[in-house]
């Protein structure tokens, strides 16, 4: 999958990054570089995604394409697990959000969960896939984009999800997305 920094002067075509093998780190700064790195992360993942957000950061993760690569991902093995730890869900589910329908509809693989007190106020935001490839911003407001980009750090992935984790302990299933029965 291409990720499609924004061109260069002298017309490069954008490189090819694969997850797991690429170490080059990118640095980011457009909703659309963030959009595409977001996308590339999970087409390429095998096995898990984690994302760690304040409210589901609509621009990168609100569209069909990104939905529908989390669905096949979540489909490939039953072991499969893709899991959101969200700060703030209450707009997204006022606007529908698809990943909010994804996990309602997927009970088994995709999980959404609101992070504990202690937790409330981070402000970083990242996703990272396979423990390999992430996608970091240190400030995950939909006002910054500044982001670094990696398809293979192991090392780096490793200390993302090890606090993710933690949080994910200590946090509770987000009542506001769980679906009603009538």
């Amino acid at each position: 999958m291409l990720i499609i920094p924004a061109m260069p002067a002298t017309g490069e075509r954008p490189a090819l990054y694969k997850l797991g093998e690429t170490r080059a780190e990118i640095n980011i700064d457009t909703l659309e570089e963030n959009r595409n790195a977001a996308l590339s992360l999970a087409k390429q993942a095998n096995y898990h995604i984690n994302i760690f957000t304040q409210d589901l950061d609509a621009p990168l993760y609100d569209n069909h394409e990104f939905e529908a690569h989390l669905s096949r991902l979540a489909r490939k093995h039953p072991n499969t697990r893709i899991r959101i730890l969200v700060q703030d869900s209450m707009r997204a589910v006022k606007r529908g959000h698809c990943l909010i329908n994804l996990a309602q509809n997927m009970t088994s693989s995709v999980f959404i969960r609101k992070p504990a007190k202690p937790y409330e106020n981070e402000q970083a935001s990242f996703l990272v896939a396979d423990g390999l490839g992430l996608l970091y911003r240190v400030v995950g407001s939909q006002m910054n984009y500044d982001a670094q980009v990696s398809f293979m750090s192991p090392l780096r992935a490793k200390k993302l999800n090890e606090f993710f984790d933690e949080v994910w302990e200590q946090s509770a299933p987000d009542p506001q997305v769980r679906r009603l029965y009538m």
